[in-house]
């Protein structure tokens, strides 16, 4: 166990007393990821669900020959395909490195074991899909209710250290617009 994840858990659980690290860790893989490197690939089991200590992982899914990016997760952040996650069905997703770093995972069976071993973690996972679906529903309602313009706006107002580390083809996508689309709301942005 990682003393990122450790102390994430800390804190979406202020005040509550959790198993030790030394007790989470077997139910926990940690290991690099290169940058690029597919952790899931759209059509296999998705058997995993993956914390990022470093790094940035996106989710994406390919739509003739091209990829369209709809979720980052950096430091601090859990991503699976959750559509499938929870019957390890086939992925309709796929998950990749956007940056090398550490990634920690865990296996379904893990997952639910730690969480019948210890019900607090149970409450842990609980706050951290409410961010994530509360996260999806807000990018859903201001991509639809703002502009191409106003929406670069927004994230670059919201997030900028994130804007940095992103790709421009790569946000491109997320945003839904071409690459020369993207420059001239950048030059638009700065003017």
């Amino acid at each position: 166990m990682t003393e990122s994840l450790y102390q994430h858990m800390q804190q979406l659980l202020p005040g509550q007393e959790l198993p030790p690290a030394a007790a989470l860790a077997p139910f926990l893989e940690t290991r690099s990821v290169a940058k690029d490197e597919v952790l899931l690939e759209e059509g296999m089991p998705c058997e995993r669900i993956y914390f990022v200590n470093t790094g940035c992982l996106y989710l994406y899914y390919t739509d003739r020959d091209k990829k369209e990016v709809i979720h980052f997760a950096l430091e601090n952040w859990w991503l699976t395909d959750y559509k499938t996650f929870a019957t390890t069905a086939p992925a309709v997703y796929a998950l990749a490195a956007l940056e090398a770093g550490e990634i920690s995972s865990m296996s379904r069976r893990q997952y639910e074991a730690v969480q019948a071993q210890y019900p607090l973690l149970g409450v842990y996972f609980n706050k951290i899909h409410e961010r994530a679906y509360g996260a999806a529903l807000l990018k859903q309602k201001t991509y639809a209710t703002l502009s191409k313009a106003d929406f670069y706006g927004y994230f670059r107002r919201t997030y900028p250290a994130v804007l940095q580390r992103i790709p421009p083809g790569i946000f491109a996508s997320y945003m839904g617009v071409t690459p020369e689309a993207l420059l001239a709301l950048e030059a638009n942005f700065v003017s």
